[in-house]
């Protein structure tokens, strides 16, 4: 399979446009100052300096514009001047199209990227969008693999040379983008459960990390009870699996958990012909949350940081779960409270459910959760139901602090805050504000979600079990209920932060996965990375640094933000 490979340099070196196409890609008022002994080498003998010069006078960006400077070999592409508050500096959507658009083909291509430093990340992952990986076009196998160097030229204040820190930085971020927007644009009959756990598997390998994975009927036995109610039906059994990279002198835990519904037919509550193309992009959330992961640890993450994948494909057969149905999630299952003598045990089900607390004070007894019983009204609100045994899984057996879960969970993410920008929903402002100012600054759009579950959690009412798992009325806020949902097995109480990031919407652009996600996750813990590059695009970027003692002395689940 012949693909594109990025390389980020220092320098491109010069070469003949003719042989190696090039792309000049800026603001205007950037590329104004581009000297032309930078490019000269990268355009002559094919273009002059009067020409760079008159083709610069030319553009008129609104919101984009290019130029070409010599036949189809060579272009210089200017980005919008400024963007609006909700969107970011970088302007890293118009980055993806001109680069799609305007990049010369050939073999051998270059790209000058010409920003300023704190835009260099977001620059970069958007170029990755460019560029994918996934092809089956006939031919494909017999291309020749092309190559596409980026060069940045730095501009304002900061804007000396580009360390090889950042060329790494970039290189493993734009490689987690790639392998998201890979893994979500690979159709289920080759990317299964059993395929994406190899997926797992490699990156583990490559980090030295073995993965844990509860699979199949073991699911059952240890009570995931919505992770295996959803993927039960499929020939390829349902998985959690979980890296965990968990260095010395960790001070808190941090765990991403990503929905993996690897193609969603909708179950018995069948999605219809129109609906249902494109459902293999159902596992864009654990595939971001795999990119990030293999990308933050490769750039020394200094906590420790679980990535937990939620895997099924939610397929319609004789075992399939039905409407009426009711199951017995994870955060209903028991407690282990202490060590092995003094285990929490309960006897399900039925009403006559005991607890036995063997020599545990009675004051612990107010800390075991309430029986999580779900009654089943819609088979394709399943995403809800693999998550909640995923956040009840880092919560209860790995102990996370911080617990953030990414998922294409709801259509209706597209309606509240649109095709570019993802929903958030958590339970800490300060954590909702950090978002929305780490998707400005790496590209990956956030907008928050309403947060208010004592409004609209009674939307699960059930008669007959703790909760249903789809809301009663669809116009009534439906993406932030299906969070509230999640939230709700580790429970409105719990002191830890909580992030849900419905990413339903921009995890593809058109019929291409845009590898949505593993920019945001990289920037949003950008401060717990020893990289300097994720440091300064991380929510309190480098203006907090003075500040640091006093963070120090923050409680754990603020320091990031």
């Amino acid at each position: 399979m012949a693909h594109a490979g990025l390389q980020f340099v220092a320098s491109a070196g010069d070469a003949d446009p003719q042989s190696r196409p090039l792309l000049l890609l800026g603001q205007l008022h950037h590329l104004h100052r581009v000297p032309w002994s930078h490019v000269r080498g990268k355009l002559q003998p094919r273009v002059t300096e009067e020409l760079w010069q008159a083709a610069l006078s030319t553009l008129n960006p609104n919101p984009t514009d290019s130029c070409p400077l010599y036949l189809n070999c060579a272009t210089v592409a200017a980005l919008p001047p400024r963007v609006s508050r909700h969107n970011s500096p970088s302007a890293a959507h118009f980055v993806t199209r001109l680069a799609r658009t305007c990049l010369p083909p050939g073999t051998h291509r270059c790209i000058v990227m010409v920003c300023e430093r704190q835009d260099a990340f977001a620059s970069a992952c958007a170029l990755a969008r460019a560029f994918p990986l996934f092809t089956h076009r006939a031919g494909a196998s017999r291309r020749t693999d092309k190559t596409v160097m980026v060069e940045f030229f730095l501009v304002g204040q900061d804007n000396g040379p580009v360390e090889v820190s950042t060329l790494q930085c970039l290189a493993s971020a734009t490689e987690g983008v790639r392998l998201a927007a890979r893994i979500v644009d690979t159709p289920c009959n080759e990317m299964n459960t059993d395929t994406f756990l190899e997926e797992i598997r490699s990156v583990g390998k490559e980090l030295g990390i073995a993965p844990t994975v509860i699979r199949d009927e073991e699911l059952k036995t240890r009570g995931f009870g919505g992770l295996y109610g959803v993927g039960k039906a499929a020939v390829h059994p349902p998985a959690l699996a979980v890296l965990s990279h968990t260095p010395d002198g960790a001070t808190q835990t941090i765990a991403w958990v990503g929905k993996g519904i690897v193609y969603d037919t909708g179950g018995l509550s069948i999605k219809g012909k129109t609906t249902m193309p494109g459902m293999k992009r159902d596992c864009g959330g654990a595939a971001a949350i795999l990119g990030a992961f293999r990308a933050a640890v490769k750039q020394g993450f200094r906590d420790n940081l679980h990535a937990v994948f939620c895997l099924a494909e939610n397929s319609v057969g004789p075992n399939a779960t039905r409407p009426d149905d009711i199951h017995l999630l994870y955060s209903g299952k028991c407690l282990s409270l202490g060590d092995p003598e003094r285990r929490v045990l309960c006897i399900f089900p039925g009403p006559g459910a005991v607890w036995v607390l063997p020599t545990r004070p009675r004051s612990t007894i107010s800390q075991m959760r309430k029986l999580r019983t779900v009654e089943i009204n819609n088979t394709d609100a399943e995403g809800r139901l693999v998550l909640a045994d995923g956040v009840s899984y880092a919560c209860k057996d790995l102990g996370a602090d911080i617990i953030l879960d990414m998922a294409t969970l709801t259509g209706a993410q597209g309606i509240a805050t649109g095709k570019y920008h993802a929903a958030v929903l958590t339970n800490s402002a300060e954590w909702e504000a950090a978002c929305v100012k780490a998707g400005r600054k790496c590209g990956d759009l956030v907008h928050p979600l309403v947060y208010c579950p004592e409004l609209h959690f009674s939307e699960f009412t059930s008669a007959v079990a703790d909760m249903k798992n789809s809301v009663a009325d669809r116009d009534n806020s439906p993406s932030s209920c299906a969070g509230l949902f999640i939230a709700s097995h580790i429970g409105f109480d719990w002191p830890g932060v909580w992030v849900h990031l419905d990413i339903a919407a921009p995890v593809h652009a058109g019929e291409r996965a845009t590898g949505f996600g593993v920019a945001l996750l990289l920037a949003l813990f950008g401060r717990a990375s020893e990289d300097p590059l994720l440091n300064l695009v991380s929510p309190l970027g480098c203006e907090e640094d003075a500040q640091e003692a006093d963070a120090e002395r923050d409680s754990k689940r603020r320091r990031l933000v």
